[in-house]
């Protein structure tokens, strides 16, 4: 899979924190969906720096864009994002995102569910928002306006044995990973139910977490 590298700069924001490291914006692609109702409304990227000193988890910033002139209305994308973390014993480590699980069995109570990944900082255009973003069910994103939340990758699942056999939760330990992010944007519509604007899948983003 192709990476879209589209910007590079130093420094990455978490809860008001800087991160001295080399970012780079890697764009998402669109997955192939007969039921995706717009592909262009939006598009999905990752800030992240691929070399990271170990300490409280791997720190990435999710960006959704509206293409559109007109104000839309998602879910929240912090809830349905999945997560692929794969280890050097080649396990895929991340914790599974309980939130897709619950729409899997048809759930119709809404709440945040996700443990995968800690929800930061949410910014529109460059200006912190107010509110918890684990009490939004939707998010709201202006018209030609830039959506982005700061997350970190905190803890990990447990493998102990060749099996790839989950053990519990434990703190993501120093090492070299391959990340890899995945997200539905569903659209909200008062009169009508949600619908499927498009699926987006980032590339194998390859992480030292080892300094």
């Amino acid at each position: 899979m192709k990476i879209s590298l589209l910007i590079t700069y130093s420094g990455l924001f978490f809860n008001g924190t800087v991160l001295t490291q080399s970012v780079s914006e890697i764009k998402f692609e669109v997955r192939e969906n007969s039921s995706a109702t717009d592909k262009n409304l939006v598009s999905v990227s990752t800030s992240i720096a691929t070399k990271q000193a170990n300490g409280d988890g791997i720190h990435f910033t999710l960006i959704v864009k509206n293409n559109s002139g007109k104000s839309i209305t998602i879910n929240n994308v912090a809830n349905r994002l999945a997560v692929t973390l794969i280890n050097e014993r080649g396990f895929d480590v991340a914790i599974r995102n309980n939130a897709l699980l619950m729409i899997k069995r048809g759930d119709p109570r809404w709440k945040y569910r996700s443990e995968t990944v800690v929800p930061g900082s949410v910014y529109i255009n460059g200006r912190e928002e107010n509110g918890d973003i684990k009490a939004q069910e939707y998010i709201q994103i202006p018209a030609n306006s830039s959506w982005k939340i700061n997350l970190v990758l905190k803890n990990v699942v447990k493998i102990e044995t060749s099996q790839n056999i989950q053990d519990g939760i434990t703190k993501l330990a120093p090492g070299k990973y391959k990340l890899m992010l995945r997200l539905g944007i569903f659209s909200n519509n008062q009169h009508k139910s949600s619908s499927l604007v498009a699926g987006f899948e980032s590339p194998l983003i390859e992480i030292d977490y080892t300094r």
